[in-house]
């Protein structure tokens, strides 16, 4: 399966200690794996090392039908590394006594009535280390995919915060509420979007002149935006269905970078918020930011996972003390790392993420070595050319099943509705999730779009039920409720995971 030509990397060098390093491995490694896969989809990757970028490696295209090289300024979503910069802008306000790490949920929101949960108990150091227990499917997938929410609504969604069942105060358990929560809280203390907040403490600051959490904004700047793909599409060249708007960009996963902006970002974690002679951020507050807030015992490919800080997993890599974090999401794949006794340190962002996750991996392998000395660059850039060629083909095949599955799901199925197919669609209306719109198609198919989230629905297995797969999540079941003949609401089974969301129908 090939989508494409290969890819040359442009790369660039900086800073007088590269004479010490040759980062060529990674130019051999990636641009094999880009004329692998055939994809050509945009990568960079910066490498920072005693305050300065070493290595910068541009490869693929940022719109492969207009023939967009990535380049210095192109700005990819970094989807969770947004976590890192926006804890930073925590602390940074409470350095400013704007808020406490200890300052309770109550003391957030003293206007806001939380009818199930006891916010005296939720802090701010829980909330931003994912010890919080508490569950918000509609407020994260709102903020995250639908984008239907102005002020008053995200406040009625941050209300409806429930216990999560399945945890306990105190206890680790990743997702996305905390930093949702909090920027409900900081749009209101501020009187303003948590995007201007975040822009001024930190990418102001910091010259991220190539970074901005509206993408309407880094439009108007002019710099070019990496567009998502995505292999499990039909045609994998073309940009996915669903991309970022200035409404789904949220606290934890909403900006777009640079590799060379995030590598700033890096360089003041490594010495003591100083970046070119310049005292950023107070020594303090980065040292703050590096304190293990969470225990956990997990393990992403080759990261080890044994602690969380104000968004930065702590564990070992190469057996050398690692601050790291990624994001994914179709379409994107992120990583950032560093070490603090090597100061050294890591970004690598992708605009695709199925390829992009073990890649990457092997680009941390390479560039790690490399930078600790540790083991024969030649030979493990081999080896990982060599896995990547079995990764690739455990890949094609996993795509191929996918895609058979898929088909053979939608011919055993027929669609069984007991109305005129024109009675289900209409506007129906949740709460929480606002309108979901069906529409009738002049082939006669069904549309549904939440928001952002558009899908044509196909057959399920019941009668009046359909099934709708959005292109971003799992697959979800909208059941339709006949009341005295007529179509009355759908619950869609799927959208949150401790049961079905009613919509009811408005026309």
């Amino acid at each position: 399966m090939r989508f494409g030509l290969p890819i040359i990397a442009s790369v660039l060098f900086a800073g007088s200690s590269i004479a010490s390093n040759d980062f060529s491995a990674i130019d051999k490694y990636v641009n094999f794996v880009k004329k692998e896969v055939g994809l050509p989809s945009g990568t960079a990757v910066a490498i920072v090392k005693d305050g300065k970028i070493v290595y910068e490696g541009y490869f693929g295209y940022s719109n492969i039908k207009e023939n967009k090289k990535v380049n210095d300024k192109t700005a990819f979503y970094l989807a969770s590394v947004t976590k890192p910069i926006f804890a930073l802008s925590m602390l940074l306000m409470e350095e400013n006594g704007d808020i406490k790490d200890s300052t309770s949920m109550t003391e957030m929101f003293p206007t806001i009535d939380f009818p199930f949960i006891d916010t005296n108990k939720v802090q701010v150091k829980q909330l931003v280390s994912h010890t919080h227990a508490l569950a918000n499917i509609p407020l994260v997938d709102t903020l995250a995919f639908t984008g239907q929410h102005n002020k008053l609504q995200r406040q009625k969604l941050t209300s409806a915060t429930k216990n999560d069942p399945a945890n306990q105060l105190g206890h680790y358990q990743y997702g996305n509420e905390g930093y949702n929560i909090l920027s409900v809280w900081a749009e209101d203390k501020f009187k303003q979007d948590w995007q201007q907040t975040l822009e001024q403490l930190v990418y102001q600051p910091l010259s991220m002149n190539h970074t901005s959490s509206y993408v309407s904004d880094a439009r108007t700047k002019g710099f070019n935006i990496a567009r998502p793909y995505h292999l499990y599409t039909a045609n994998p060249n073309e940009v996915m269905p669903f991309e970022k708007s200035d409404s789904t960009l949220q606290a934890a996963g909403g900006t777009f970078s640079s590799a060379r902006d995030m590598a700033k970002f890096l360089i003041a974690q490594l010495n003591e918020g100083q970046v070119d002679g310049k005292q950023v951020f107070p020594a303090k507050i980065i040292e703050k930011s590096h304190d293990k807030l969470a225990a956990n015992d997990l393990k992403y490919r080759d990261f080890v996972r044994k602690g969380y800080a104000w968004g930065w997993y702590i564990g070992p890599y190469k057996e050398e003390k690692t601050y790291h974090h990624f994001g994914g999401i179709a379409g994107s794949h992120t990583h950032a790392s560093f070490m603090l006794e090597h100061n050294i340190g890591l970004v690598v962002l992708n605009s695709e993420e199925t390829v992009a996750g073990p890649m990457t991996a092997g680009i941390a392998d390479i560039a790690y070595s490399i930078l600790l000395s540790k083991g024969d660059v030649n030979t493990i850039t081999d080896s990982r050319i060599k896995a990547m060629k079995e990764s690739w083909l455990e890949i094609q095949a996993n795509i191929k099943e996918t895609n058979e599955a898929h088909k053979k799901r939608n011919a055993s199925r027929t669609m069984v509705l007991t109305r005129e197919k024109s009675e289900y669609a209409g506007t129906f209306y949740n709460p929480l999730w606002g309108n979901l719109e069906v529409e009738l198609l002049k082939n006669n198919a069904l549309k549904f779009s939440l928001g952002k989230l558009n899908a044509v629905a196909t057959a399920a297995k019941r009668k009046d039920e359909l099934r709708i797969q959005f292109p971003i999540g799992s697959g979800k079941i909208a059941a339709y409720t006949i009341i005295e003949g007529k179509v009355a609401e759908i619950d869609v089974y799927g959208i949150n995971p401790l049961g079905g969301e009613k919509f009811i129908r408005l026309q």
